[in-house]
């Protein structure tokens, strides 16, 4: 267990791995992972007016407005804050007014940014396929499954997102590296900033992670 409680930003293009090293920190420390694009598609599900217009949006790989996706994600960030639970914010703040809103809620105290080679991120956007019964993630350049195009697990055929092409990746990494990357500016200053270079895996890079949390 850890020793206090952790605030954790990860900032980083799509296909950086976020995701990924959200998921074994949320396994080995129990951390609450909030992730903007999970809860986009859970509001586009729903069909509302705010859905579509989310949907509108994230098909073309465009950012959603900074007042739209602070409303999303406020509700649940003041329950975590509340209940002293350590969370993963994995694709908030994407601009520094988002920073800024972040701030006037709780102050991170790790930044993690996730740098990787625009070649790379887009065969791991384009490469991802996902079992829609039980979650699994497969690519099918680095971890396809034993039979092309079926989970390993549950005989499921494996889905591909909408906005998983290339076009879209490519127009969300450029949209990264013009408006999100600033962000490494606002948090220059904190202690608290670290690089971590995602080209080598999560394999690689998961063990200096580890090393700056602690046990």
């Amino acid at each position: 267990m850890v020793k206090k409680n952790y605030y954790i930003v990860l900032l980083g293009a799509p296909g950086s791995g976020k995701g990924t090293l959200a998921k074994h920190l949320v396994e080995r420390y129990g951390f609450k992972h909030l992730s903007t694009g999970d809860m986009f598609r859970k509001t586009i599900a729903k069909n509302t007016s705010l859905g579509l217009e989310l949907k509108s949006i994230v098909v073309t790989g465009a950012l959603v407005n900074d007042d739209v996706t602070n409303s999303i994600i406020k509700s649940e960030l003041l329950e975590l804050i509340s209940n002293h639970t350590s969370f993963i914010l994995d694709g908030f703040p994407r601009t520094i007014e988002q920073a800024k809103f972040l701030d006037s809620l709780i102050k991170p105290n790790l930044i993690l940014l996730v740098d990787v080679q625009k070649k790379l991120a887009i065969q791991r956007v384009v490469g991802r396929r996902l079992c829609p019964k039980c979650g699994t993630i497969y690519n099918v350049y680095f971890k396809p499954p034993k039979i092309s195009n079926v989970c390993d697990y549950d005989g499921e055929f494996l889905i591909q997102r909408k906005d998983d092409n290339q076009e879209t990746i490519s127009k969300r990494f450029d949209l990264y590296q013009e408006i999100t990357s600033k962000l490494e500016d606002y948090y220059r200053d904190s202690h608290h900033l670290y690089h971590i270079d995602a080209n080598a895996g999560i394999d690689v890079i998961l063990p200096d992670v580890i090393k700056l949390i602690g046990q």
